[in-house]
């Protein structure tokens, strides 16, 4: 597929995507008494992937996505789409019921509750096994990312609002990661992020200006979804994306990564971290 189609193609789910996050949320019955739980994501990420694979399958590509059939062999024959509807759940429910709070679900959006609290879309397209094209759309920021793999000046990019640019930067979660996060946030060099959404997280450590940074996400277990933008734009930019075994990533071989998590590096200063991710956790 070539950038062109590939981009249009990305344009065309975002706008989708978009249009059922907001229909489903502002549409769909929620007690106000009562906080939204996990159920209330889960039914809006089969609505928005329901609609993004219809719109693959109807330009002939395989699809992995998050809710849906995960099937090995697709990932197999090197030739698929990997959809993550919304990533960064927590975020999605805190909006949700921020707009309960304020007595009315309309409310959903109106305002920016920080970085800690972001969701977003994720696409990735993996041909003859290599990642050549991600996308990524922040719901919060509006902000829209299309990366080419085998060209780093073809990036677009639209309403960085986060803007990130510190030398040496350490990109955490909202939840406590293990004893590798906690040796990297100590470090007197490093500036520490805490930003939402793995799929967001290992982008920004690859395509903002850091001169080094790094994503270790150990708190809960990562799909090719999760981290395939991130790996087209490791092709493009340089860094590498490695499973909780400190191991490469794979494109033909799993669909769930082995461990628990994944770990992102750009640059030289965090190469340390590859030696901890083969330690036993603590």
């Amino acid at each position: 597929m070539d950038k062109n189609k590939a981009f249009s193609l990305f344009n065309q789910m975002i706008t989708e995507a978009s249009d059922e996050l907001l229909d489903f949320t502002l549409n769909t019955p929620i007690n106000p008494e009562h906080k939204a739980d996990k159920s209330v994501v889960t039914q809006c990420d089969k609505q928005i992937e329901n609609r993004l694979v219809k719109i693959a399958q109807d330009s002939d590509l395989q699809v992995v996505p998050e809710e849906g059939d995960k099937v090995l062999e697709i990932v197999k024959s090197g030739n698929y789409l990997t959809i993550d509807p919304i990533d960064g759940t927590l975020g999605y429910l805190e909006y949700v019921n921020n707009a309960i709070d304020k007595g009315d679900i309309k409310n959903f959006l109106k305002e920016d509750l920080g970085a800690a609290s972001d969701f977003c879309l994720l696409l990735g397209l993996v041909e003859n096994g290599k990642p050549t094209f991600g996308a990524c759309f922040n719901f919060i920021t509006k902000e829209k990312i299309l990366i080419d793999g085998s060209n780093p000046d073809n990036l677009i990019r639209e309403n960085n609002v986060r803007g990130y640019s510190q030398e040496y930067a350490v990109y955490v979660d909202r939840r406590q990661g293990d004893f590798i996060e906690q040796e990297l946030v100590s470090l007197p060099d490093v500036s520490v992020i805490k930003q939402a959404a793995l799929g967001l997280k290992s982008l920004y450590t690859v395509i903002d200006p850091h001169k080094s940074a790094v994503t270790v996400h150990r708190v809960q277990t990562a799909g090719l979804w999760d981290i395939m933008p991130a790996a087209v734009a490791c092709r493009a930019f340089g860094g590498k994306v490695y499973d909780d075994k400190g191991e490469e990533l794979k494109f033909q071989d799993y669909i769930v990564l082995p461990g628990v998590g994944a770990t992102i590096i750009k640059g030289d200063r965090f190469n340390f971290v590859l030696d901890l991710l083969k330690k036993p956790r603590q």
